[in-house]
């Protein structure tokens, strides 16, 4: 017999299971579209690599991109787009022909020097349509190799040159030929100027760069970006942690409701497969999956004759083994549920965990979701760690 006490239960826990469906699908349906402007030998596919953490984009063709070309990772549309100003893209239609005003952000990449186009296109994106612009120097370790070979510049003299170079340029159209143009804020935006190597993307801007996006992104775009970003510093990592803890919270919950494996020695069902899943994803968000980590490890080609970053690497590749197969996920849940320390939760847990009383399955899988987020972001700090380490003594 179902008593009132019952059916509000259920229907909490049918609210709760409602909930976390509608936060994963959301996340997971959700893009951040980038879009990408600069000439061709600017180095735009190389800075897409360095922003995504993998090669997604093919590097080296010196042809103009005539079309739009998209790249999607994790969330991310990084696209490609054509110079503005051309017969096939005249400036006068370029916004609304391809339909810029859809775009979440945009990152220009320059090389050398600034054009009309350039110029023209920041005070539309800024001002007119009211988004975030980023305008980057991208290959300045070769401007410092350069600068210091021909004219005897310092790092820190060619940096505040580029720098100031470029300021000015945005400045002056911002200030002259634009005068009393506005964004929807009513002031004029504000100009981001960022100095980077894709081939050392932890030196230098990159590592700012890729944060200042995703603190330009609100709400469920910003996590999407998170998630889907490289983590060139420490900090990156720390964001990273956030959100891997919203996907542990609703990998809990559905895993917990859809209880379909018994766990050995406990009276307590889960839904590993959520889990398998739950584990898949944030080693994507941490950037340990192979593709990502030999990405990683070609910024750093020297990385691979070193003992130590060797050994590493088969440590996270015996970590993220044991976790690949539904045996794995059940053992250490057994163990973590055979521990005193899980007894102890009820008391800092939220009243959802209360609701699954059969078998604390919430509890367990909470445990075990957050467990493995610090365990991946301290293997992702070794991997940096390790780069760089080995730049700084190159």
């Amino acid at each position: 017999m179902t008593t009132d006490k019952d059916s509000v239960l259920h229907q909490q826990i049918d609210l709760l299971l409602q909930e976390a469906q509608h936060q994963k699908a959301q996340f997971e349906n959700t893009t951040v579209k980038c879009g990408i402007i600069g000439l061709s030998g600017s180095g735009k596919s190389s800075l897409i690599n360095a922003i995504a953490g993998q090669k997604i984009a093919q590097v080296g063709s010196t042809e103009q991109t005539m079309q739009a070309q998209a790249y999607l990772h994790h969330g991310i549309e990084f696209v490609d787009l054509p110079g503005c100003g051309t017969a096939r893209w005249p400036q006068h239609s370029y916004i609304d022909d391809l339909a810029l005003a859809q775009y979440d952000c945009f990152v220009m990449v320059t090389h050398t020097r600034l054009y009309e186009a350039d110029l023209f296109l920041y005070q539309q994106i800024t001002t007119v349509l009211n988004k975030p612009c980023f305008i980057v120097r991208n290959k300045i370790d070769i401007a410092i190799h350069d600068e210091a070979h021909d004219n005897q510049l310092t790092e820190a003299q060619t940096l505040q040159k580029v720098r100031d170079s470029l300021k000015a340029g945005f400045t002056d159209v911002l200030n002259d030929e634009f005068t009393g143009v506005l964004n929807h804020a009513g002031t004029h935006p504000a100009i981001h100027i960022y100095l980077t190597s894709a081939r050392h993307p932890g030196q230098w801007d990159l590592p700012c760069l890729i944060d200042d996006i995703a603190a330009s992104q609100q709400g469920i775009k910003h996590d999407r970006f998170v998630a889907g970003m490289a983590a060139w510093s420490d900090q990156a990592l720390t964001a990273k942690r956030a959100v891997a803890y919203k996907i542990v919270s609703w990998s809990a919950v559905l895993s917990a409701a859809n209880g379909l494996n018994p766990v050995p020695l406990l009276n307590i069902s889960v839904d590993a497969g959520v889990l398998l899943n739950m584990c898949q994803q944030i080693n994507q968000v941490y950037g340990l999956t192979e593709a990502q980590l030999q990405f990683a490890q070609s910024r750093q080609p020297h990385l691979s004759s070193t003992p130590e970053f060797e050994a590493l690497k088969q440590n996270i590749a015996k970590w993220i083994a044991r976790y690949t197969l539904t045996d794995g996920v059940l053992l250490a849940l057994k163990n973590i549920g055979s521990s005193a320390s899980l007894k102890n939760l009820s008391a800092f847990l939220p009243v959802v965990g209360q609701l699954f009383a059969a078998g604390l399955g919430y509890k367990l899988t909470l445990v075990f979701g957050e467990q493995y987020v610090s365990e991946a972001e301290e293997m992702a700090r070794q991997v940096l760690h390790s780069m760089i380490n080995r730049e700084a003594a190159a």
